[in-house]
């Protein structure tokens, strides 16, 4: 990036040599960021003292299939040069980015988010029919849930007014094993869950408390580490619990139940056991704390005041008060100015029935 700000240059070549993987939400963050900077420079083209020396941005040494169809199905030779490769294995879900100020009103935004959970299932759906297969009706519940509720809380906790979402749909034949997998990156830049927890404007001032609470427990017991478990990373793994929100509780009586909906409605599809389904994984990055859902650890249900309730705590006491295994829940070094939530979901046999066709013969 320094070398597109610096502007010393006239080409800059992003080079793909070593790279083995390509992480979709790393990928789109990087796309979002160039695109601004490609804006900036169009705008900066009629003015001689700041006119721009970068003529071209390129990526080379794409030697690795699996990133060549990502870079080129919804990557950045897509996004920014129109290089778009069709594979017949790879249905792209195109950068989507929806501006919550051009509907400003709430209804309205609310009536996007259901417009946008509809598009992306019906394209999910789409990509299953060239598998010859649709979702049995459960299936398909949980993944509108997945859907629905990762947009509406990017929405409801995004300080900035942009919302971006992308994906792709690999259709995978091994060893006589025909499947799909789908990969999915929303993310939103402002504040981060923690940031909206601990600002002193946070309207949830009883959360805020459990969770000041809770802090001072793990302070007593000394189990935060500088640079490795940290408050934040205490308060994004508490913030995931059912009825955790940090909208105000009048505004929305019915909300802070959407994160464990989420992850509950994604643990459906992949199934409890990390052996039954080691393809499927959610991520979530928030500032620098990072939360990844393999399997490993499923979701608890107990009881407060007699209610149902369900909880996720990273570890085997099942308590949120004893410190979640730092595989999975863990401070990172570099930070994301908001939250990234990138899913990789595997649709095999149990999710899916063969297409039932209408036709009249």
């Amino acid at each position: 990036m320094g070398a597109l700000i610096l502007q010393k240059f006239t080409h800059i070549n992003i080079d793909y040599r070593q790279c083995t993987r390509a992480d979709l939400s790393a990928q789109v963050l990087l796309d979002i960021i160039l695109k601004d900077i490609i804006h900036f420079f169009n705008k900066c083209k009629g003015f001689k003292p700041t006119r721009p020396r970068v003529h071209e941005i390129n990526g080379i040494n794409i030697n690795n299939p699996d990133v060549g169809k990502l870079l080129y199905s919804v990557g950045s030779p897509s996004i920014h040069s129109n290089k778009t490769i069709n594979f017949k294995d790879i249905i792209p879900y195109k950068l989507c980015i929806h501006d919550r100020e051009i509907n400003g009103d709430p209804v309205k935004i609310r009536e996007q988010k259901d417009l946008d959970t509809t598009k992306l299932v019906d394209y999910v759906l789409d990509c299953l029919k060239s598998l010859g297969r649709e979702l049995t009706s459960d299936r398909l519940e949980d993944l509108s849930t997945v859907i629905g509720e990762i947009l509406i809380n990017a929405e409801e906790h995004s300080t900035t007014k942009f919302r971006f979402s992308i994906g792709y749909f690999h259709e995978i034949n091994d060893n006589g094993k025909h499947y799909g997998v789908f990969r999915l990156a929303i993310l939103n830049f402002g504040k981060t869950i923690y940031e909206k927890f601990k600002a002193p404007d946070c309207p949830n001032k009883s959360i805020v408390q459990k969770m000041n609470d809770l802090s001072k427990r793990y302070t007593s017991k000394k189990l935060f580490l500088p640079r490795a478990f940290e408050e934040e990373t205490l308060w994004t793994l508490y913030a995931l619990q059912e009825g955790v929100t940090s909208v105000a509780p009048v505004r929305y009586k019915k909300r802070g139940n959407g994160s464990i909906q989420f992850i509950d409605s994604f643990f459906n599809i992949k199934g409890r056991q990390k052996e039954k389904d080691n393809i499927s994984q959610m991520a979530i990055l928030s500032g620098n704390s990072s939360i990844i859902f393999d399997g490993t650890y499923n979701i608890s249900v107990g009881k407060v005041d007699g209610e149902p309730y369900k909880f996720m705590t990273f570890n085997d006491s099942g308590s949120i008060e004893d410190k979640p295994d730092p595989k999975f829940v863990k401070f990172v070094d570099n930070y994301f100015p908001g939250t990234i939530i990138s899913a990789k979901i595997l649709f095999n046999e149990d999710d899916l029935i063969e297409e039932v066709t209408n036709e009249i013969k």
